[in-house]
């Protein structure tokens, strides 16, 4: 077998199996997975180098077919390796998770176009097609000592290993609370939006927990958004800073540029509300997903779990840290033998489990009175749909609405448990988002329905909640002038710095600040 045959299985093996989101350089997917990802990598390895054995033996074999035949189907590979690097540099610009290219209706009907214009190419002129196909083998082959570096990164990234705090799950015993006993609890709903909660509830859509939390708080109905992404939108509002670029370390350490600033900066977690709320007397207690909390707030709470998300290449299909190397490999062939044999993957929905997980730990955490100042970051109604709000039970598929009624239910009974407490009456209740429902990231989405179309009208009215219930509180108060965002940093501040009991005090703050 020539070298080049070679080195043209290996560069074949690097175009066609997914593994760029480990070792992208803002490292944000494992970010946002956490380590370790050994058998993940190992997986993919594997299938590295089957692909590679697969395809140099293929290229072997064409060459002693009759001329014809060896030009067709070297053209025909030609032609779906060029496919290949066009579907990964589309999906690299758009800034869609890699996961083994052409996914969708879109990606398939190309790749059809692409296989016919190479054979009828190679059919009809030869000896166009040929040189053209050398020039492919040479720029797959010349690609293959690329693996000289990638290899020795996916190896280092397999056997890092998280530091003891980034991977605390398992909440310390938390000290006894000092000085007063009143206590914050601040539920975060990922992606809720104000104008559908409150102003332009589709037809039909009851969301009583939300509306009655509503009369009796202080509700801000013109926030304006800090950003359009989690990922810097909250650790904006714990460190009062105007995030808009992040990255990470291969551990996971945050670094992030500021609005109109070029320096990267190392995110301090001391420099944020949970380190001022212990300087001020309060426990600390945190449960959210996809932010990686127990990592970057490591030093300032007393209690902590975060849910990942699994994201990484191969996932979806199934692949897990949890499995072996090999039964993680095993996911690539299956993924394309169901493809092939138009068999839909049984769908995994990781979704609901997501929830469930950080649900069960929220319930723990609420009713655990040591921990004064609690956060919670719920992952609804954020997409993908897994509610039935006619049944109002847990389930694959659903809209964005159905999500917003899940999450309607899960405030009535996360009150329920916060009204059970013994520090019910001197507990001060916190309902936001991060930012509203994002239109213009889902609309594209193969998924998004007509209901969803009718409900948002195709406009993305960018708002999201902020509603804060001081104990006793039994009327409501909207607060309707453009304010920003960060303002929740500087309110929940003051709140731990004893400044802030009650609406009064939050009306004399909005007064004192110009609003």
């Amino acid at each position: 077998m020539k070298t080049r045959t070679v080195l043209e299985g290996i560069g074949a093996a690097l175009l066609l199996v997914p593994f760029l989101p480990y070792i992208a350089p803002d490292h944000l997917a494992l970010y946002h997975h956490g380590l370790p990802v050994t058998n993940l990598i190992g997986g993919a390895l594997v299938d590295m180098i089957g692909v590679a054995i697969l395809v140099s033996g293929f290229l072997f074999a064409i060459q002693n077919l009759p001329k014809a035949a060896n030009g067709i189907l070297s053209t025909l590979f030609a032609g779906f390796m060029l496919w290949r690097v066009v579907d990964l540099a589309i999906q690299l610009l758009s800034n869609v998770q890699i996961e083994g290219g052409g996914q969708g209706h879109l990606q398939k009907q190309s790749l059809i176009a692409t296989l016919l214009l190479s054979g009828m190419l190679a059919y009809l002129l030869p000896r166009i097609a040929q040189p053209a196909v050398r020039a492919v083998s040479l720029g797959i082959s010349a690609l293959a000592f690329s693996a000289l570096w990638i290899v020795p990164q996916l190896l280092y990234i397999a056997l890092a290993r998280p530091s003891a705090q980034g991977a605390t799950t398992i909440p310390p015993p938390a000290p006894a609370a000092r000085g007063s006993s009143s206590r914050i609890i601040w539920i975060l709903f990922d992606e809720l939006s104000y104008a559908q909660t409150f102003e332009h509830q589709a037809a039909g859509m009851k969301l009583p927990n939300l509306a009655m939390l509503r009369s009796e708080s202080v509700s801000f109905s013109d926030l304006r958004p800090t950003g359009f992404s989690t990922d810097r939108i909250i650790p904006s509002l714990f460190l009062c800073r105007h995030i808009e670029q992040i990255r990470s370390t291969v551990a996971g350490d945050l670094w992030y540029k500021e609005k109109d600033q070029s320096r990267w900066l190392v995110y301090d977690a001391n420099a944020t509300l949970f380190a001022l709320s212990q300087q001020n007397g309060w426990t600390t207690g945190v449960d959210g997903w996809f932010n990686p909390y127990c990592h970057i707030l490591a030093a300032t709470l007393n209690t902590c779990s975060w849910e990942p998300t699994p994201d990484l290449p191969m996932e979806s299909y199934g692949a897990s840290e949890e499995k072996s190397v090999l039964a993680n490999a095993a996911v690539l062939p299956n993924a394309l033998l169901a493809k092939l044999t138009s068999r839909r993957p049984i769908p995994l929905y990781a979704h609901i489990q997501e929830y469930r997980n950080v649900m069960a730990r929220t319930h723990a955490l609420i009713e655990n009175n040591q921990i004064r100042f609690v956060f919670l970051h719920l992952p609804v109604p954020h997409p993908p749909g897994i509610y039935d709000r006619q049944h109002h039970t847990l389930r694959p598929g659903g809209t964005y609405l159905d999500n917003l009624v899940l999450a309607d239910d899960t405030l009535g009974a996360l009150l329920q448990e916060i009204n059970a407490t013994p520090s019910a009456s001197r507990t001060t209740v916190i309902v936001s988002s991060d930012h509203s429902w994002r239109i213009p990231l889902w609309r594209p989405a193969p998924d998004w329905s007509a209901e969803e179309e009718r409900a948002s009208g195709g406009r993305f009215d960018d708002r999201p909640v902020l509603l804060i219930h001081f104990p006793g509180q039994n009327s409501g108060n909207d607060v309707n002038t453009p304010l920003s965002e960060l303002l929740e940093h500087d309110i929940i501040a003051d709140m731990l710095r004893g400044k802030i009991n009650n609406s009064e005090d939050l009306a004399a703050f909005l007064s004192e600040h110009g609003r």
